[in-house]
């Protein structure tokens, strides 16, 4: 069965980030799981990787809507905008319960999935799915 390396969780949530993290790691001890409450330090971040080290980019980032400073569309915007599209793919993981906001995501190229928060155990296999058996 296939696993994800690298995973990057973008939300301003600490306590969503710790909980995604740790129950990520129940199921695949080897997924390195990196958390961020900043999306633009996260961008700054896959941007480096992109530039620098395209081996080390995360397999999957999972990306919350609302957040401060930048939104998950702003996020999106910025890595098609680098060339970041066609290296990473993205699972919208927001509790926006708004269909406007799935129907925007399906635009971009990228995202595999949506998931609505909060993220269960079983989650972890349709991300899995969502990230490679597309």
């Amino acid at each position: 069965m296939k696993h994800i390396k690298k995973a990057f969780v973008v939300d301003d949530d600490d306590i969503l980030n710790y909980v995604t993290k740790e129950l990520i790691g129940k199921f695949d001890a080897e997924c390195e799981v990196t958390t961020f409450t900043n999306p633009q330090k996260a961008f700054e971040s896959l941007l480096l990787l992109y530039t620098t080290q395209k081996e080390n980019l995360p397999d999957v980032v999972l990306l919350d809507i609302n957040m401060p400073l930048i939104n998950g569309f702003d996020f999106l915007e910025k890595m098609k905008a680098e060339g970041l599209s066609h290296s990473v793919q993205v699972i919208m993981y927001t509790s926006s319960g708004n269909p406007d906001d799935k129907k925007k995501s399906a635009k971009f190229e990228n995202v595999v999935g949506y998931m609505e928060k909060p993220f269960t155990a079983q989650a972890y296999g349709k991300i899995l799915e969502m990230a490679y058996f597309r």
